[in-house]
């Protein structure tokens, strides 16, 4: 796969996924989904190509949309959190949902395509993945299909200098 060329420039976090997520924070209040956006106050600005980012988390919520459970108005649906927080050097950008969960299986599979087939798990995810890493980051998941702690987390950390 090429390099994802970036237009990298200083870049509020903050600001910039709370304006990407309103559309979607829309979608899911349509499908009775709580979904909000929670950032620390020690939110540095970084060298970042915004829309790719932009891209790249509205790419998980929407992922998780997909996935999570649609609610009524008796029952209340489920829940995504778009969380921003200072992580030593880094920035961690985490979507986290209580969806199903990702079977285990396909865990390693995410980014990369497994032996004998054609796709990536989802290409989407692929793509996501080389986004952060064109920019020095890292993306780190985490998945349940059971029990208290069903659902995924996926974490996006982006390097501050």
């Amino acid at each position: 796969m090429h390099p994802i060329p970036l237009r990298a420039a200083p870049t509020d976090l903050k600001k910039l996924l709370g304006g990407a997520m309103e559309a979607l924070v829309q979608q899911a209040k349509q499908g009775e989904i709580s979904l909000h956006v929670e950032a620390g106050d020690d939110i540095p600005i970084i060298q970042a190509d915004s829309e790719k980012i932009a891209w790249a988390v509205t790419t998980l919520v929407g992922n998780a949309l997909r996935f999570v459970k649609r609610g009524t108005r008796r029952m209340p649906g489920g829940a995504i959190v778009v969380r921003i927080a200072r992580d030593k050097g880094d920035v961690a950008i985490t979507v986290e949902d209580d969806g199903p969960g990702i079977p285990p299986e396909k865990l390693p599979w995410l980014f990369k395509r497994a032996p004998g087939t054609v796709h990536a798990a989802g290409l989407a995810l692929m793509l996501v993945h080389e986004v952060v890493a064109a920019h020095g980051g890292t993306v780190d998941v985490k998945s349940a299909t059971e029990g208290a702690e069903r659902g995924t987390r996926i974490t996006l950390r982006l390097p501050v200098s």
